[in-house]
């Protein structure tokens, strides 16, 4: 699904992870993006690899299209579009677009950022309450996957999550 094509452009092996929260329709409409990355940049990716240790990934171009969202650039010359969407506790809903066999999927992690630095969170819905997920509209697929088509308030959906550690950063070069 989503995770699989968006794995080898940006943000390194982050919707891999379980937990994945995806769409078929956008949930955030392009004019509520904001320029989280300013004009872009040259980033370079990181890896969580435990408690505070970091291993380099990708590097990747991130541009500002002129919609307000980003394309992220992988060293293949891979693009991935990006739109950034804020929420509450000042972090940032990064709504991605996946084409997938004739159509698009829209795929969402959070994004926490401090200085040149953007930590990469990818909230798993199995590790959330999963009553109050589906009291808020949102299915379950498989295991590890969950579809927010039916949420009604996707900002306040995404900042009520447990965010748990973050899955990978990147930093400007």
């Amino acid at each position: 699904m989503f995770h699989r094509t968006f794995r080898p452009i940006a943000l390194t092996a982050t919707l891999l992870l379980s937990g994945c929260f995806f769409s078929e329709t956008p949930k955030f409409p392009a004019e509520s993006g904001v320029a989280v990355f300013g004009d872009g940049g040259r980033y370079q990716g990181y890896e969580r690899m435990d408690a505070d240790n970091y291993k380099k990934d990708e590097v990747m171009v991130v541009k500002r299209r002129p919609d307000g969202g980003y394309d992220f650039v992988n060293e293949k010359g891979e693009v991935q579009p990006i739109s950034f969407h804020p929420i509450a506790g000042g972090n940032f809903v990064a709504q991605a677009t996946a084409p997938e066999k004739g159509k698009s999927h829209y795929g969402y992690v959070i994004f926490r950022v401090a200085g040149n630095e953007a930590f990469v969170y990818i909230p798993d819905c199995q590790k959330q309450d999963k009553a109050q997920l589906e009291k808020l509209g949102v299915v379950f697929v498989g295991q590890y996957e969950c579809t927010i088509d039916r949420v009604t308030d996707p900002a306040a959906f995404f900042a009520s999550l447990k965010l748990g550690e973050p899955t990978s950063k990147i930093v400007r070069e």
